[in-house]
């Protein structure tokens, strides 16, 4: 059963800060996705903050519904990037940044997630 348990939830505000500042970044619309190594092992391999900016949607009702779509599709597909770092022992923190100025259907939100998710295993063996 897939869960998204509060222990996968990126928190403080001084990893936040490092995924800003040294963190790496990638690009598949409309998603913006900061990551980095995590220095602390949190007993998770991926802890994950979701952001939706309030330049983009003025209300938060807006703002929360698309926050539930990214999750529930980042709590079905985590395995994709589960399975990488559970392999090499590492610890990530992912920022999702929604870019886009419109709201998409969950099939278009999960479909783009998969694939940068996918792309961010390929960056993160690479790196």
């Amino acid at each position: 059963m897939e869960k998204f348990h509060k222990s996968e939830r990126l928190c403080s505000r001084k990893a936040i800060g490092r995924l800003f500042s040294d963190g790496n970044t990638l690009f598949y619309y409309p998603f913006r996705l900061l990551w980095s190594e995590s220095g602390e092992d949190a007993g998770v391999s991926a802890r994950i903050a979701i952001s939706v900016p309030r330049k983009r949607f003025k209300k938060a009702s807006e703002r929360n519904r698309i926050k539930r779509l990214i999750r529930e599709s980042y709590r079905r597909n985590k395995g994709i990037v589960l399975e990488s770092l559970e392999a090499s022992g590492s610890n990530i923190d992912i920022m999702i940044i929604y870019v886009s100025e419109r709201m998409y259907a969950y099939d278009h939100i999960d479909l783009k997630l998969r694939k940068i998710l996918k792309e961010l295993v390929t960056a993160h063996e690479n790196c």
